[in-house]
């Protein structure tokens, strides 16, 4: 038992506890948080599991007592009990408060978790301060609203750490099961693994690094550092590149101690971007040999059964060769699968040898094989094929005839061949397709439409035909190694689309048709500009402009040192980081940036030998809303050699933001030249009070720089 000393001791901290509590909610907006102490606000989600437990058992022993050997052991232990879960509700209330001063959370979504836990915090500090007194049905309802408030607090918590519905995750009924013929492949197998492994932290509550997944146009658009995906290019996208990274990383995503993708997931997704990361192709539109219809068509039931039996192994085995490939649709299934490769040895005759296993195969492949109307007669032999694929062979439309005996036939794709009127005849006449693909058959409008009016109960995908509906392009990508050059360097722009051409600027405006000059191959970046791009084609509206800033920095001490260390949130990789040439994005969880705040930055510089100067710069970021602002005040000190006294030689006051003005990546320039500089100290000092404007005005501001840019 607790004696009545320990008690006094405990209440006194619990008093404590609460006027500490109060200060954190009531002046929160006026206080600067040390880096310390955030430490402690990160220890938050490990901290609440202990009241959660303590209060609930104390409610328990309080409203039945007799579950103890006593109903006077019971009340004692469930008081105990109250008084050590309102103390360690008060440590997780403290921390929760520090924890709410990091970036990344919603503020909405965080309030309502924040006062929820406070009332969970006073309710039972009340209900202990006024156990003893004779009000048995108010204790018991108070009892009743701290469970409830409890819980509230728990999934509001819950869905803030690990996405919303985190809770009731378990209650929801299972996702049905989808037939193959009706699976999606964005819809049903990309989106469930971005829900379960990354919408938590990418949403419209949470939008780490400015990128929400929550939806798919969204996913597409990117976030502060870029697109999130490059079409066919599973390697060059951030998506996977994050993904791949060590989990010690501090860029890996997801991050430690969250659930991370397995081996298959990973390869779901890149197999999804390497085939054009389509947000609504059918997975049986994709060819059976492709990556993602490997890995994803296991995860489908198949809506028919099949009556036949499975072939003999070996007469599957023998039937494999270099140019044809035989497999079994799934592992238990008696259905075959047929691909066909290499256009230069292909006989069409070679479909006869199939004759073993006629009855079983329900997919061929026969795509960019050189098969003519006359040779398709073959393909009315197989009585169970449900899907045939035909793109860019050189059939005309004649031969679809052969196909009308295939009354299981339900998906038949014939993009790239030229048709004739004998196509639209014999298509007609194929009423239980379910998918038909006839993109760039060169069908007129009126050949299409009485092909839909013959097939009504047919999905037929013609493909982008210029209707009036204009589409936009995506923006080009430009790709290079760093922001920061000393001389000079390389600088490519892509885009997935061929065909495609990209027009691009030098000097920061807007390319378009006046005004543009036409990539054709790498660029050599020699001096500071900022690079814009957009891509355009044939039938299509111009894409968005793509952009990035290349910046100069020839000139690097070789020795330097910062006298004050960065922020524990923001030390890059200290000292270093001025000069690494790696440009940090508009995102505080980028490791490139330093922060300082309660000191200035500070870095001592020695170079090889006395080093011309022409200008310098400080490569920073101004944030109002996250409390980043230019330097106050810069100060430049030079000596010529080690032993010597530091000598100002000029001081700088950058201009400070109005409130209009927009947050961005900026460099601030530093008015200094010099023809033989050996020793160099740059003293630049964080703003001491934020304007009137500002939210939290008179608070101390951030500096936040990534590279020290001298020429």
């Amino acid at each position: 038992m607790i004696t009545e000393k320990w008690k006094t001791i405990a209440g006194q901290v619990l008093f404590a506890a609460h006027a500490f509590v109060l200060v954190l909610v009531f002046a929160e907006g006026r206080l600067a948080i040390p880096d310390w102490l955030h430490v402690f606000g990160r220890l938050h989600p490990l901290l609440l599991h202990f009241p959660i437990v303590i209060l609930l058992l104390a409610l328990v022993l309080l409203l039945v007592p007799h579950w103890a050997k006593t109903k006077e052991d019971g009340l004692e232990y469930g008081e105990n009990l109250l008084l050590l879960g309102c103390l360690t509700t008060a440590f997780t209330v403290i921390a929760g408060l520090f924890l709410s001063h990091e970036p990344g959370y919603d503020q909405e979504q965080l309030l309502w978790h924040k006062w929820s836990g406070l009332a969970v915090f006073w309710l039972a500090s009340l209900l202990y301060t006024y156990l003893h007194q004779p009000f048995p049905v108010w204790q018991k309802a108070g009892m009743g609203v701290i469970g409830v408030s409890l819980l509230v607090s728990g999934h509001l918590g819950a869905s803030i750490t690990h996405g919303e519905g985190f809770v009731t995750a378990p209650l929801a009924s299972e996702a049905p099961l989808v037939a193959l013929e009706d699976a999606e492949v964005f819809a049903h197998v990309v989106m469930p693994i971005l829900e379960q492994k990354c919408v938590s932290c990418h949403k419209a509550s949470k939008q780490k690094g400015g990128l929400r997944m929550d939806k798919p146009e969204l996913l597409q658009r990117g976030g502060d550092s870029g697109p999130a995906f490059v079409e066919n290019d599973p390697q060059g996208s951030l998506l996977v590149q994050r993904i791949l990274l060590p989990l010690e990383d501090e860029e890996h995503m997801p991050p430690k101690g969250k659930p991370q993708l397995s081996e298959e997931e990973i390869a779901l997704l890149e197999a999804w971007i390497a085939n054009g990361s389509d947000l609504d192709r059918k997975l049986v539109a994709y060819s059976d040999t492709s990556s993602i219809f490997l890995l994803a068509a296991t995860k489908f039931t198949n809506a028919k059964s099949y009556d036949f039996k499975a072939a003999d192994a070996n007469t599957v085995k023998g039937l494999n060769n270099f140019y044809r490939k035989v497999q079994a649709l799934g592992m238990d299934s008696p259905a075959l699968s047929v691909s066909y490769f290499g256009r230069s040895v292909f006989d069409p005759q070679s479909l006869s040898e199939l004759k073993d296993i006629y009855q079983q195969t329900v997919s061929i492949n026969l795509n960019n094989m050189p098969l003519k109307d006359e040779d398709m007669a073959i393909l009315g032999n197989f009585p169970n094929l449900e899907r045939l694929f035909l793109n860019f062979t050189d059939i005309s439309g004649e031969g679809i005839k052969s196909l009308k005996e295939l009354e299981q036939l339900r998906l038949l794709s014939l993009s790239g061949n030229a048709l004739d009127e004998a196509a639209i005849t014999h298509l007609s006449e194929l009423k239980k397709l379910t998918h038909l693909y006839i993109w760039n058959t060169g069908l007129e409008d009126a050949q299409l439409q009485s092909l839909k009016s013959a097939l009504p109960n047919t999905t037929i995908e013609t493909g982008y035909k210029d209707d009036g509906t204009v589409y936009q392009l995506n923006p080009p990508v430009i790709k290079f190694d760093r922001a920061f050059f000393k001389d000079k360097m390389e600088v490519k722009i892509q885009h997935p689309i061929q065909g495609t051409s990209i027009f691009y600027t030098l000097d920061g405006t807007e390319p378009d048709s006046s005004n543009h000059i036409l990539y054709q191959g790498p660029l050599e970046i020699t001096e500071n500009l900022t690079l814009k791009a957009r891509a355009f084609a044939p039938g299509w509206t111009g894409s968005d402009p793509t952009s990035a800033e290349f910046i100069q920095s020839a000139k690097s001490p070789k020795n330097y040192t910062l006298k004050y260390p960065p922020a524990d949130r923001y030390k890059g990789d200290g000292a270093s980081s001025l000069f690494d040439g790696n440009k940090a994005v508009k995102d505080s969880w980028n490791l490139n940036w330093l922060g300082f705040r309660f000191t200035p930055l500070e870095v001592e510089m020695e170079f090889e030998e006395p080093t011309p100067i022409s200008d310098m710069a400080l490569s920073i970021w101004y944030n109002s809303g996250g409390w980043m602002f230019p330097p106050q005040e810069i100060e430049i000190w030079s000596k010529k050699g080690d032993a010597d006294e530091w000598k100002l030689e000029t001081k700088h006051r950058p201009s400070q933001p109005k409130k209009e003005d927009p947050g961005m990546l900026t460099r601030v320039p530093i008015p200094f030249q010099s023809e033989d500089t050996k020793f160099l100290k740059l003293v630049a000092h964080p703003i001491a009070k934020l304007p009137e404007w500002h939210g939290a005005k008179g608070q101390q501001g951030w500096i936040m720089v990534d590279e020290l840019v001298i020429n």
